[in-house]
């Protein structure tokens, strides 16, 4: 780790000489003046989610805002000095689009260019409506410093993987990537390349690169955007110690595993059966690397003394991180089980393990969401979800779900077995990743999909995708309560063997809330590990999910993004979201009951949406969500601005 007195350049050149140094920066043949190049991207991205964050959670006031004869913004700080943005302006859903410089002018000095968004805060602290103390600004300042840094990075390495991806292209595919994975015979696993390639971060989160408690070795090794593969070490828990929860129609775990990974299984067998212990007695448990060394051997140290936990150097798989840190795809195979495993560090600014709850909801809800499935043939026609097979975590007597979640694993179907042929599953956050032009991947499916890449083939494309996503996740929603948790990183499109948008693919079900009376009413329920999770009987705390995840950072992020990138204007994009989703609660209101389906449809179309304050939880150092509100952008109002 480094000294947080360090100075942010200090700690920057830092970082940078050891990346410089790791096998993958040489491998790739990344050069000092390649990092030297991301200041300013990294630097604009960081700015924009910070700006936007204290903008958008009322912490503060964007009317001292002015503008000048340039177009430059301007914010008068209380001290009496001036920060010019070279370009800062708002949109729907609480928005703002930052690009170029931000500079600081005092009387007599020089101009400044900020370059940290440490030093952005600092200037701006005075400002907020309650203004953080040393201590918390200092926290604050390492997280944004440390993500801006990874973002240094993640930048520099992105554009040399591009550029690498690019050369491997054959010019039959005319520089789409799309293309070049869907057809190339060489490309082994075309989703587990975008995975990686388009790893951003949260779009929202300020500290969305934030990975404090590794150092940059690790990094690198272990996050996706560098097309990290480490080992996961294989561990061995006794059986009364163990909780299994299976999918149903699925078979035996330990024979579930052998069939998967049968030399890792033979290798266990034997290493238990050398320290004289019955293999039949244990179950295979998988661990990241981190987990394995870092935090077992003392979070686990009595239970390792007596055998209950054996920790071994097999080598359960070689593992390719995917937009999730700590969800793994072994091999980057197209068939083997994809494997979340528990991290015991803060990314972003959540701690990575796997709970007890997660593990056993996994597999339940992962049944109930197939028995809707099953029901609804129009729903299932344009929605598939990626099922939570088996799940398994350390069970103590008395249960302490606070120690189980830093030994845990679950596992759930690849991607891939969900396919037919000729079809593509792309990871929505990909579609944001830039391309060696400076365009979003967004921009090479358009035109695969409309023959062209203007303004009039991207409102095509935008239609197609809200006709799917729309009535795939505000219907479930509405027949059946069900609200995923189905942002970018989540959420896969389907590309058919033509091109064209096909259906929605989710994953990731930890998170999912449902509306309990909504649900009951279709004769379904499910069992749950904690009474208080899963199912709620407050449908705005439902709601908010189905919100925050699929209509802002998923379809409103879309937007914005098509509209920056297109030359569209918001209000028309903004607009043809509105139309479905009007369209889709004129569909579903036979099948909806009359009350809810009223105030369910003012609450999308007319209400306040929630805002989900992240700088607002840092300053106060909240692990609970805090939910502000921002105006409708689909509401009446705001289409006539």
């Amino acid at each position: 780790m480094h000294g947080h007195n360090s100075t942010p350049e200090k700690l920057l050149l830092e970082r940078w000489g050891e990346a410089l140094v790791t096998p993958q920066f040489l491998a790739n043949h990344i050069s000092l003046d390649a990092l030297i190049n991301t200041l300013a991207p990294a630097a604009e991205r960081s700015f924009q989610r910070l700006i936007q964050a204290l903008f958008r959670e009322g912490l503060l006031d964007p009317n001292t805002r002015t503008y000048d004869e340039r177009g430059h913004c301007w914010l008068a700080l209380p001290d009496q000095t001036r920060l010019r943005f070279d370009h800062l302006r708002p949109g729907r859903m609480g928005s703002w689009d930052l690009r170029g410089q931000v500079t600081l002018l005092r009387n007599d000095q020089t101009e400044q260019n900020i370059q940290f968004p440490s030093h952005l805060l600092t200037l701006l602290n005075n400002s907020l409506e309650s203004s953080a103390d040393l201590n918390v600004l200092s926290r604050l300042n390492t997280e944004i410093d440390d993500s801006f840094v990874n973002d240094t990075l993640c930048l520099a390495f992105h554009a040399q993987w591009t550029l690498k991806l690019h050369a491997a292209m054959d010019p039959a595919h005319q520089h789409n990537l799309l293309s070049h994975l869907k057809h190339d015979a060489s490309v082994t696993n075309a989703t587990s390349v975008l995975e990686q390639w388009g790893t951003l971060g949260h779009p929202w989160h300020p500290n969305y690169k934030t990975k404090l408690g590794l150092v940059t070795d690790q990094v690198i090794d272990f996050s996706p955007e560098f097309e990290a593969r480490f080992p996961v070490f294989l561990c061995a828990l006794h059986r009364q110690y163990a909780h299994v929860e299976v999918l149903a129609d699925t078979a035996d775990y330990w024979q579930w595993w052998q069939q998967h990974f049968p030399q890792a299984a033979r290798q266990l067998t034997a290493a238990l059966a050398a320290q004289g212990l019955e293999a039949a007695d244990y179950l295979p448990l998988p661990a990241h690397p981190w987990q394995a060394r870092q935090e077992l051997p003392q979070l686990f140290a009595n239970e390792i003394g007596d055998k209950l936990l054996v920790l071994t150097d097999i080598v359960a798989f070689t593992a390719h991180p995917t937009m999730s840190f700590r969800t793994v795809l072994p091999e980057g195979s197209r068939d083997a089980p994809m494997v979340k495993l528990p991290v015991s560090l803060r990314l972003t600014s959540v701690q990575r393990t796997v709970s007890p709850r997660s593990a056993r909801m996994g597999p339940r809800i992962s049944h109930l969401l197939l028995t809707i499935l099953e029901r609804e043939p129009a729903i299932q026609r344009i929605l598939s979800i990626v099922p939570e097979r088996i799940g398994v975590h350390f069970k103590p007597q008395p249960a302490n779900d606070e120690h189980s979640r830093h030994l845990a694993v679950l596992y759930r179907d690849n991607p891939q077995s969900l396919l037919q042929p000729g079809e593509m599953a792309v990871p929505v956050g990909s579609l944001f990743a830039i391309d060696q032009h400076g365009q979003p991947l967004l921009r090479q499916w358009v035109r695969l999909s409309k023959g062209l890449d203007d303004a009039d083939a991207m409102l095509a494309f935008f239609r197609d995708y809200a006709a799917i996503a729309v009535p795939a996740l505000l219907g479930m929603y509405l027949r059946y309560g069900v609200a995923f948790e189905a942002h970018q990183q989540n959420a896969f499109m389907v590309m058919a063997a033509d091109g064209q948008l096909n259906r929605l693919l989710l994953r990731d079900f930890g998170d999912i809330r449902i509306d309990r009376k909504t649900l009951h009413a279709h004769g379904l329920d499910i069992e749950l590990h904690d009474p208080k999770m899963t199912l709620y009987d407050d449908a705005g705390f439902v709601r908010d999910k189905l919100l925050h995840t699929v209509f802002m950072c998923h379809l409103g992020e879309l937007v914005l993004l098509s509209a920056r990138h297109f030359d569209i204007p918001q209000a028309l994009l903004w607009n043809e979201l509105s139309a479905h989703v009007s369209q889709c609660f004129d569909d579903v209101r036979s099948q909806v009951e009359p009350q809810r389906w009223a105030t369910e449809r003012k609450a999308l179309m007319e209400q306040d949406w929630p805002a989900k304050s992240f700088m607002r939880m840092r300053l106060l150092e909240s692990h609970a969500d805090i939910v502000g509100r921002l105006p409708n952008p689909l509401s009446a109002a705001a289409n006539g601005s």
